[in-house]
């Protein structure tokens, strides 16, 4: 094999490994992660095998709370919030996104300010048995976490990469997922 052929192929490995290692970026902000893939970002914190976050794909972005309890796809529930200074009723709407069944909290701004407000936030969940499940989730850096990943949803939609899923995962349809807002909508 010549020098040059050498370097090409060293070239072509380490472009591949470079676009690899850069398809999923994580930054760690206070108690929350924020995760950019080509297809979406992630911002959450999870506590005791529940995630809460703000999930953004395309040009729309939900608040949700992901738990291990499985829900039918499309049904609807009330659902209490508590946080600093703050309670309200809110919906949770179960939406299956790539494969996973995530509960999408309505309405969206009641949820960003309560987020925005920092602190604790508790969500208490009626379940079949006529108990509550309660959640605590610190919004230690949650503010943050949320603006930095706004931003990056707004910037991949100025700058879109073309990606081709992976066959087993469907994409969110191009319709308005019910409880999301469109990056133009939110106001931080």
């Amino acid at each position: 094999m010549t020098l040059s052929v050498r370097q090409g192929l060293l070239a072509v490995f380490l472009l591949s490994l470079s676009l690899s290692l850069s398809a999923t970026e994580k930054t760690v902000v206070g108690d929350w992660m924020v995760q950019t893939s080509p297809n979406s970002i992630e911002a959450s914190t999870s506590a005791s095998g529940t995630s809460f976050g703000l999930y953004c794909q395309g040009d729309q972005c939900m608040f949700y709370l992901h738990d291990s309890l499985r829900c039918q796809p499309g049904s609807k529930s009330p659902i209490l919030m508590s946080g600093v200074g703050s309670a309200a009723a809110l919906n949770m709407r179960c939406a299956q996104i790539n494969g996973v069944l995530f509960q999408i909290l309505e309405p969206f701004n009641t949820t960003l300010e309560v987020v925005k407000r920092g602190g604790v936030v508790s969500f208490a969940v009626p379940l079949q048995s006529g108990s509550f499940g309660v959640t605590r989730f610190s919004l230690l850096g949650g503010a943050e976490a949320i603006r930095k990943a706004l931003y990056e949803a707004g910037r991949s939609k100025n700058n879109p990469t073309p990606i081709v899923p992976p066959t087993n995962v469907a994409p969110i349809p191009k319709q308005v997922v019910p409880g999301s807002r469109r990056l133009q909508d939110i106001m931080i």
